[in-house]
Protein backbone atom coordinates (compact mmCIF):
# COMPACT_ATOMS: atom_id res chain seq x y z
CA UNK A 1 0.00 0.00 0.00
CA UNK A 2 1.24 3.71 -1.22
CA UNK A 3 2.19 5.76 1.83
CA UNK A 4 0.79 8.96 1.89
CA UNK A 5 3.59 12.00 2.04
CA UNK A 6 3.26 13.35 6.21
CA UNK A 7 2.56 16.87 6.55
CA UNK A 8 5.86 18.86 7.65
CA UNK A 9 7.44 22.14 6.71
CA UNK A 10 8.13 23.24 2.98
CA UNK A 11 7.08 22.33 -0.05
CA UNK A 12 7.15 18.63 -1.62
CA UNK A 13 10.13 18.02 -3.09
CA UNK A 14 9.26 18.00 -6.80
CA UNK A 15 7.16 21.04 -6.79
CA UNK A 16 10.47 22.79 -5.16
CA UNK A 17 12.77 21.03 -7.68
CA UNK A 18 10.20 22.48 -10.19
CA UNK A 19 10.18 25.76 -9.05
CA UNK A 20 14.36 25.85 -8.85
CA UNK A 21 14.40 25.10 -12.72
CA UNK A 22 11.64 27.60 -13.60
CA UNK A 23 13.78 30.34 -12.02
CA UNK A 24 16.89 29.19 -13.76
CA UNK A 25 14.79 29.70 -16.69
CA UNK A 26 13.75 32.66 -16.30
CA UNK A 27 16.81 33.61 -14.87
CA UNK A 28 18.55 33.07 -18.93
CA UNK A 29 15.61 34.31 -20.14
CA UNK A 30 16.00 37.61 -18.21
CA UNK A 31 19.89 37.66 -19.08
CA UNK A 32 19.06 36.74 -23.12
CA UNK A 33 19.14 39.16 -26.24
CA UNK A 34 16.26 41.82 -25.91
CA UNK A 35 14.36 42.95 -29.50
CA UNK A 36 15.59 46.51 -30.13
CA UNK A 37 12.76 48.70 -30.77
CA UNK A 38 13.55 51.60 -33.90
CA UNK A 39 12.50 54.81 -33.27
CA UNK A 40 10.65 55.15 -36.67
CA UNK A 41 10.17 52.92 -39.60
CA UNK A 42 13.53 52.80 -41.59
CA UNK A 43 11.41 50.96 -44.49
CA UNK A 44 8.64 53.12 -45.89
CA UNK A 45 5.61 52.16 -47.76
CA UNK A 46 5.74 53.38 -51.17
CA UNK A 47 2.32 51.82 -52.96
CA UNK A 48 0.22 48.97 -53.21
CA UNK A 49 -0.05 47.95 -49.57
CA UNK A 50 -1.61 44.84 -48.94
CA UNK A 51 -0.51 43.67 -52.58
CA UNK A 52 1.90 41.05 -53.46
CA UNK A 53 4.68 42.63 -55.65
CA UNK A 54 6.54 39.99 -56.38
CA UNK A 55 9.56 41.87 -58.46
CA UNK A 56 10.63 45.23 -58.66
CA UNK A 57 13.77 46.58 -60.16
CA UNK A 58 14.85 50.23 -61.66
CA UNK A 59 14.88 50.83 -65.53
CA UNK A 60 16.00 54.03 -66.92
CA UNK A 61 16.06 55.53 -63.71
CA UNK A 62 12.37 54.67 -63.40
CA UNK A 63 11.08 52.24 -60.22
CA UNK A 64 9.22 48.72 -62.28
CA UNK A 65 7.02 46.83 -60.32
CA UNK A 66 5.27 43.75 -60.99
CA UNK A 67 1.95 43.79 -58.98
CA UNK A 68 -0.48 41.00 -58.61
CA UNK A 69 0.65 39.85 -62.16
CA UNK A 70 0.75 43.34 -63.41
CA UNK A 71 3.71 45.55 -64.65
CA UNK A 72 3.53 49.16 -62.78
CA UNK A 73 6.13 51.70 -63.72
CA UNK A 74 6.59 54.82 -60.77
CA UNK A 75 5.51 58.10 -62.38
CA UNK A 76 5.04 61.66 -61.29
CA UNK A 77 1.66 61.48 -60.40
CA UNK A 78 2.24 57.67 -58.90
CA UNK A 79 2.32 54.33 -60.24
CA UNK A 80 0.42 53.27 -64.11
CA UNK A 81 0.29 50.38 -66.42
CA UNK A 82 3.75 50.08 -67.73
CA UNK A 83 4.57 48.05 -71.25
CA UNK A 84 6.98 45.62 -70.21
CA UNK A 85 7.61 43.66 -66.78
CA UNK A 86 10.67 44.83 -64.56
CA UNK A 87 13.89 42.55 -65.32
CA UNK A 88 14.42 39.54 -62.92
CA UNK A 89 17.39 40.10 -61.13
CA UNK A 90 20.31 38.47 -63.33
CA UNK A 91 23.02 36.03 -62.79
CA UNK A 92 25.39 37.93 -62.94
CA UNK A 93 26.47 41.65 -61.75
CA UNK A 94 29.47 43.94 -62.77
CA UNK A 95 31.25 46.30 -59.66
CA UNK A 96 34.99 48.03 -59.84
CA UNK A 97 35.83 46.42 -63.61
CA UNK A 98 34.63 43.29 -62.88
CA UNK A 99 31.78 41.03 -63.64
CA UNK A 100 31.00 38.32 -61.66
CA UNK A 101 28.55 36.03 -62.63
CA UNK A 102 26.89 32.39 -61.98
CA UNK A 103 27.15 29.97 -65.08
CA UNK A 104 24.02 27.55 -65.83
CA UNK A 105 25.98 24.97 -63.85
CA UNK A 106 26.07 26.93 -60.66
CA UNK A 107 29.68 28.14 -61.09
CA UNK A 108 30.58 31.44 -59.82
CA UNK A 109 32.83 33.10 -62.99
CA UNK A 110 34.77 36.27 -62.93
CA UNK A 111 35.68 38.49 -65.99
CA UNK A 112 38.25 41.11 -64.55
CA UNK A 113 38.13 44.70 -67.35
CA UNK A 114 36.76 42.52 -70.24
CA UNK A 115 38.61 39.58 -70.34
CA UNK A 116 37.82 35.98 -70.53
CA UNK A 117 35.39 34.62 -68.28
CA UNK A 118 37.06 31.84 -66.34
CA UNK A 119 35.68 29.67 -62.98
CA UNK A 120 37.01 31.45 -59.75
CA UNK A 121 39.50 29.42 -58.01
CA UNK A 122 37.72 28.05 -54.63
CA UNK A 123 34.74 29.42 -55.23
CA UNK A 124 31.59 27.01 -54.15
CA UNK A 125 29.36 25.34 -56.71
CA UNK A 126 26.48 26.73 -56.09
CA UNK A 127 23.36 24.64 -57.90
CA UNK A 128 21.86 24.56 -60.78
CA UNK A 129 19.37 27.34 -61.50
CA UNK A 130 21.61 29.83 -58.39
CA UNK A 131 21.56 33.32 -59.76
CA UNK A 132 21.19 35.39 -56.53
CA UNK A 133 24.72 37.24 -57.06
CA UNK A 134 26.12 40.70 -55.73
CA UNK A 135 29.15 42.74 -55.68
CA UNK A 136 29.67 46.12 -53.47
CA UNK A 137 31.86 49.13 -55.50
CA UNK A 138 32.70 49.68 -52.06
CA UNK A 139 34.94 46.81 -51.44
CA UNK A 140 36.63 45.64 -54.81
CA UNK A 141 36.58 41.78 -55.27
CA UNK A 142 33.73 41.18 -52.21
CA UNK A 143 31.17 39.21 -53.85
CA UNK A 144 28.54 37.51 -52.03
CA UNK A 145 26.16 34.31 -53.63
CA UNK A 146 23.32 32.23 -52.71
CA UNK A 147 22.89 28.58 -53.52
CA UNK A 148 20.02 26.40 -54.21
CA UNK A 149 19.76 25.28 -50.89
CA UNK A 150 19.70 28.98 -49.59
CA UNK A 151 23.05 28.90 -48.21
CA UNK A 152 24.91 32.55 -48.71
CA UNK A 153 28.72 32.68 -49.40
CA UNK A 154 31.13 34.98 -49.71
CA UNK A 155 34.46 36.01 -51.23
CA UNK A 156 37.13 38.44 -49.39
CA UNK A 157 38.74 40.86 -51.43
CA UNK A 158 41.85 38.51 -51.18
CA UNK A 159 40.22 36.06 -53.01
CA UNK A 160 39.16 33.68 -50.42
CA UNK A 161 35.29 31.46 -50.03
CA UNK A 162 33.72 30.77 -47.00
CA UNK A 163 30.36 29.72 -46.24
CA UNK A 164 28.70 33.28 -44.55
CA UNK A 165 25.35 32.45 -43.66
CA UNK A 166 22.77 29.80 -42.97
CA UNK A 167 19.29 30.61 -41.87
CA UNK A 168 17.73 28.77 -38.90
CA UNK A 169 14.23 27.29 -38.95
CA UNK A 170 11.19 29.29 -38.65
CA UNK A 171 9.40 27.37 -36.44
CA UNK A 172 9.00 23.41 -36.81
CA UNK A 173 5.89 23.77 -38.96
CA UNK A 174 7.15 26.72 -41.72
CA UNK A 175 10.39 25.34 -41.65
CA UNK A 176 13.13 27.62 -43.38
CA UNK A 177 12.53 30.84 -45.23
CA UNK A 178 13.83 31.21 -48.44
CA UNK A 179 16.07 33.09 -49.65
CA UNK A 180 14.94 35.33 -52.60
CA UNK A 181 16.64 38.52 -53.25
CA UNK A 182 20.51 39.49 -52.77
CA UNK A 183 21.34 43.98 -53.91
CA UNK A 184 24.41 45.79 -53.36
CA UNK A 185 25.14 49.40 -54.69
CA UNK A 186 27.31 47.84 -58.08
CA UNK A 187 27.36 50.97 -60.29
CA UNK A 188 28.56 53.38 -57.38
CA UNK A 189 30.41 53.12 -54.23
CA UNK A 190 27.92 54.76 -52.17
CA UNK A 191 27.65 51.92 -49.73
CA UNK A 192 29.55 48.90 -48.76
CA UNK A 193 26.38 47.05 -47.57
CA UNK A 194 24.79 44.02 -49.42
CA UNK A 195 21.17 43.50 -48.64
CA UNK A 196 19.78 39.97 -47.94
CA UNK A 197 16.04 39.50 -48.64
CA UNK A 198 13.95 36.55 -47.14
CA UNK A 199 10.72 35.05 -47.59
CA UNK A 200 10.13 35.09 -43.62
CA UNK A 201 13.02 36.97 -42.13
CA UNK A 202 12.34 40.02 -43.77
CA UNK A 203 15.66 41.72 -44.95
CA UNK A 204 19.36 41.12 -43.22
CA UNK A 205 22.22 42.91 -43.80
CA UNK A 206 25.65 43.10 -43.58
CA UNK A 207 28.09 45.93 -43.95
CA UNK A 208 31.51 43.99 -43.83
CA UNK A 209 31.39 41.75 -46.75
CA UNK A 210 29.18 39.02 -45.33
CA UNK A 211 31.03 38.15 -41.58
CA UNK A 212 28.34 39.40 -39.71
CA UNK A 213 24.50 40.10 -40.60
CA UNK A 214 21.41 41.95 -38.59
CA UNK A 215 17.83 41.86 -39.61
CA UNK A 216 17.20 45.17 -41.03
CA UNK A 217 13.70 45.32 -41.14
CA UNK A 218 11.84 48.25 -39.10
CA UNK A 219 8.40 48.92 -40.72
CA UNK A 220 8.48 45.85 -43.49
CA UNK A 221 6.71 43.00 -43.91
CA UNK A 222 8.66 39.61 -43.02
CA UNK A 223 7.96 38.29 -46.64
CA UNK A 224 10.52 39.89 -48.59
CA UNK A 225 9.92 39.06 -52.47
CA UNK A 226 12.48 41.02 -54.48
CA UNK A 227 15.20 43.93 -53.78
CA UNK A 228 16.85 46.30 -56.09
CA UNK A 229 19.60 49.01 -55.36
CA UNK A 230 18.89 52.53 -57.00
CA UNK A 231 20.94 55.47 -57.61
CA UNK A 232 18.85 57.17 -59.91
CA UNK A 233 17.85 59.94 -56.88
CA UNK A 234 19.14 62.57 -55.23
CA UNK A 235 19.34 59.99 -52.77
CA UNK A 236 20.55 56.34 -53.06
CA UNK A 237 17.54 53.78 -51.82
CA UNK A 238 16.90 49.95 -51.74
CA UNK A 239 13.43 48.99 -53.27
CA UNK A 240 11.59 45.75 -51.96
CA UNK A 241 9.12 44.06 -53.18
CA UNK A 242 6.79 42.48 -50.48
CA UNK A 243 3.81 40.57 -49.81
CA UNK A 244 2.19 43.43 -48.56
CA UNK A 245 3.41 46.04 -51.14
CA UNK A 246 6.50 48.33 -52.19
CA UNK A 247 9.02 49.29 -49.81
CA UNK A 248 11.24 51.89 -49.72
CA UNK A 249 14.70 52.43 -47.68
CA UNK A 250 16.80 55.64 -48.37
CA UNK A 251 20.10 55.52 -47.10
CA UNK A 252 20.66 56.46 -43.60
CA UNK A 253 21.91 56.00 -40.17
CA UNK A 254 21.51 51.49 -38.99
CA UNK A 255 18.25 51.27 -36.72
CA UNK A 256 19.38 50.15 -33.52
CA UNK A 257 19.50 46.26 -33.82
CA UNK A 258 21.56 44.39 -31.60
CA UNK A 259 24.99 43.54 -33.28
CA UNK A 260 27.01 41.86 -30.80
CA UNK A 261 30.55 40.75 -31.43
CA UNK A 262 32.22 37.64 -30.54
CA UNK A 263 33.65 39.08 -27.20
CA UNK A 264 30.66 40.18 -26.47
CA UNK A 265 28.71 37.68 -27.31
CA UNK A 266 31.26 35.63 -25.02
CA UNK A 267 30.88 37.84 -21.96
CA UNK A 268 26.77 37.57 -22.20
CA UNK A 269 26.47 33.82 -22.24
CA UNK A 270 29.44 33.74 -19.56
CA UNK A 271 27.42 35.72 -17.13
CA UNK A 272 23.84 34.09 -18.23
CA UNK A 273 25.28 30.87 -17.41
CA UNK A 274 27.01 32.25 -14.07
CA UNK A 275 23.41 33.45 -13.20
CA UNK A 276 21.60 30.09 -14.72
CA UNK A 277 24.11 28.15 -11.99
CA UNK A 278 23.83 30.29 -9.08
CA UNK A 279 20.05 29.82 -9.16
CA UNK A 280 20.41 26.43 -9.71
CA UNK A 281 22.47 25.63 -6.72
CA UNK A 282 20.40 27.62 -4.61
CA UNK A 283 17.35 25.28 -5.47
CA UNK A 284 19.57 22.41 -4.86
CA UNK A 285 20.75 23.79 -1.35
CA UNK A 286 16.77 24.69 -0.37
CA UNK A 287 16.33 21.31 -1.64
CA UNK A 288 18.72 19.38 0.85
CA UNK A 289 17.19 21.30 3.62
CA UNK A 290 14.02 20.60 3.18
CA UNK A 291 15.28 16.97 3.26
CA UNK A 292 16.92 17.22 6.08
CA UNK A 293 14.22 18.42 8.13
CA UNK A 294 12.30 16.16 6.84
CA UNK A 295 14.39 13.19 8.24
CA UNK A 296 14.24 15.11 11.27
CA UNK A 297 10.61 15.01 12.01
CA UNK A 298 10.71 11.41 11.25
CA UNK A 299 13.39 10.64 13.87
CA UNK A 300 11.92 12.84 16.29
CA UNK A 301 8.28 11.07 15.86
Amino acid sequence: MERTAEAGPGPPPRRLAGLGALAAVAACFLCGPVTADASAPWWQLAGFSGRAVSRVGVVQGRVVAMVDGQAMIATGAGFEPAATPPPAQAASVTAAGTTWSIDPAGRIVSSPNGSSARVDPGSPALGTGAHLIAAPAALPGVVLAVSVSGQVWRRTAGGSWSLSLVLLPNTLVTGTPAVTAITAFSSKPVSDVVYLGTDGYGTLLTTDGGDDWVRADPGLPDGVLSLAADTSGPVPAVWAGTTGGLYVHRLQSLPAIPAYSGGSLTGKWLITGAVCLVVTLLAALALAGWSRRRSSDRTAT
